[in-house]
């Protein structure tokens, strides 16, 4: 036989002697928390970040001033390397103008066929064309002098 023909017997649950304990249906207030510490936590932190703001924005607007100084006070000493950079490339570039064309008869070097390309000497654009400027380089100086456009105001 198996387990299953036995009868199992069951035992009723009762309540326990002497009953249960009455269920507290009476209202309890809770406890309430006073409100004046979280204020004048709140009152103080903001009077604190008030003055602490503006003692940041302070130093913050000091040292902007003192930047725009720096830059207005080396601006002229960048201009002059750009300048600088500008005609040491129109000098490589006359030069090897003159290396190139030493060759042909009658050549004179910066004009075109013999007529000048500027009509004063003291002409200089601002910003020479790229094909001016790197006309008769070699490519990789063109990539090198991606960096002097730290020299650009």
């Amino acid at each position: 036989m198996t387990g299953f023909s036995k009868v199992a017997v069951y035992r009723q649950e009762l309540p326990p002697r002497g009953g249960f304990t009455p269920i507290p249906w009476a209202r309890v207030p809770s406890r309430r928390i006073p409100l004046w510490p979280f204020v004048s936590l709140w009152l103080a932190s903001n009077i604190f970040g008030y003055f602490y703001h503006i003692s940041e924005k302070r130093e913050y607007w000091r040292n902007e001033m003192e930047l725009d100084e720096s830059r207005s006070c080396i601006e002229p000493v960048l201009l002059a390397e750009q300048d600088r950079i500008v005609l040491r490339q129109y000098r490589a570039n006359r030069d090897e103008e003159a290396k190139l064309m030493s060759d042909v008869p009658g050549w004179e070097v910066g004009t075109w066929f013999g007529s000048k390309v500027f009509k004063s000497r003291t002409y200089f654009p601002d910003r020479p064309h790229v094909l001016d400027y790197y006309g008769l380089a070699r490519p990789s100086n063109q990539r090198l002098d991606i960096n002097a456009g730290q020299w650009q105001v």
